[in-house]
């Protein structure tokens, strides 16, 4: 969210009272509404506040494992999507049922996200009525907080604990960034079984220094904080991105959103091709991906050691034919199970963190430009193009703001044009580049 206020998301099964209890949280029922492609059911934002703080409660549909009809597995795929976003989850059940195969399902979804859940028994309404609260043990959280949404039962009780989790978290997450600012972050992409856990492990037990050691759950991104000649990296393993399929298992849709946030928060992707297969459409929207996410990139072949050269260079003329986006990228040629090549990885590390950080002298920027309108004319529906005006006004990656005389936010070949030229004079070896245009 752009206040950067944690998001709490309620999760259950349908009709256990989370629209309720939302409601009894909420004094605003103004949503702040989050639309995806191709789901047309919404999930909503609700802001809350208790004793001061702020944060959002996410509301979503109950959970149905089992959808018989599109609104449901929308409203699945949505839910998944919220516990994904979710700083805090809290789990939702009626304490006057006894334990479901539904809520089981839920309970072993949520283990595997690795967050802090806060377990809730609702429609707890009074101290004399029959309940399951001891059935409910079975799923693992403990005893839950008793609340009655309807009633307003025990709400105060959740909410110190919602609150208290969320300042718990928010202090870890500034020690996090505080200790890891200022070490880039080096992930390893790809298709699965290209070898990225091979080059990960290849990278780390080269006599170097390990730093810090972590490890996620199943299937999660694993890190470690490296020295490589005095230069600390972090470098990050992922699991593979496959292909989007339609309903994807738990673990698997938890791996790919964990990959695409590691890619946002990475400086450059390292992204590993199979010199064995030749290169696919997947290889290209991983590269894709991250220089829409403002991630550099380095493209490594590899398993050089089990093909010809002339394989090789093939698959390379293939790539760059298919990359004619994007030819200031390096390209690799490694074997990581033999350890060829690896001293390049680092080279080139180093040499794209040096050109995400670059500036360029905003009066030699200008007097390039100058010079080629007075070389080429541009016309955009019979108008001569000029270009006013343009400075560098941030890095990692570089970002560029451009004054013209026309509206050309929507115009690929002028675009293309002034990042050429900038590449043409200026390289940034494979970084993307930003741009805002004004007129």
């Amino acid at each position: 969210m752009k206040d950067n206020l944690k998001i709490v998301s309620v999760v259950g099964k349908p009709n256990i009272g989370k629209s309720t209890l939302i409601n009894r949280i909420c004094v605003s029922k103004d949503a702040i509404v989050h639309e995806e492609p191709m789901i047309t059911r919404d999930r909503k934002y609700y802001k809350a506040d208790w004793n001061g703080k702020n944060f959002y409660i996410l509301d979503t549909g109950g959970i149905d494992f089992k959808p018989v009809d599109k609104l449901s597995l929308q409203i699945l795929l949505q839910s998944k999507k919220a516990i994904d976003e979710a700083d805090l989850i809290v789990f939702v059940v009626n304490l006057r049922e006894p334990v479901s195969s539904a809520d089981e399902d839920i309970a072993a979804m949520l283990r595997k996200t690795g967050k802090n859940i806060i377990f809730a028994g609702n429609k707890y309404d009074s101290e004399k009525g029959n309940y399951f609260t001891e059935d409910y043990l079975k799923l693992g959280f403990g005893y839950p907080i008793t609340i009655s949404a309807m009633h307003g039962i025990g709400i105060g009780d959740l909410l110190d604990e919602i609150v208290g989790n969320l300042n718990i978290i928010e202090e870890q997450l500034d020690k996090k960034d505080k200790d890891e600012k200022e070490i880039p972050k080096i992930s390893i992409l790809g298709k699965p079984n290209v070898g990225k856990s091979t080059l990960f492990n290849t990278l780390i037990n080269e006599e170097r220094v390990i730093v810090d050691d972590k490890e996620g759950t199943t299937r999660d991104t694993i890190d470690t904080i490296l020295e490589h000649k005095d230069k600390s990296y972090r470098f990050i393993d992922t699991a593979g991105l496959k292909k989007d399929k339609i309903i994807e298992e738990d673990l698997e849709f938890y791996s790919k959103l964990r990959t695409l946030r590691t890619i946002e928060k990475s400086d450059i992707g390292l992204i590993l091709i199979d010199s064995t297969c030749e290169v696919s459409r997947q290889d290209i929207n991983i590269i894709d991906t991250c220089l829409k996410s403002g991630t550099s990139v380095i493209i490594i072949f590899n398993k050089i050691d089990i093909v010809t050269k002339e394989e090789i260079e093939n698959n390379i003329r293939l790539l760059e034919k298919k990359l004619y986006f994007s030819n200031y990228i390096p390209i690799l040629k490694v074997s990581a199970i033999n350890k060829k090549g690896i001293e390049d990885i680092f080279k080139y590390i180093e040499i794209v963190l040096s050109e995400r950080s670059k500036t360029v002298n905003e009066n030699k920027l200008m007097q390039i430009f100058k010079e080629k309108s007075m070389e080429s004319f541009i016309y955009k529906d019979g108008k001569r193009y000029k270009l006013k005006f343009i400075k560098q006004i941030g890095t990692n990656p570089p970002y560029f703001i451009v004054f013209s005389n026309l509206d050309i936010s929507k115009n690929t070949s002028i675009k293309n044009f002034i990042q050429k030229t900038i590449r043409e004079n200026f390289n940034f070896t494979g970084t993307p580049l930003r741009f805002k245009y004004k007129y």
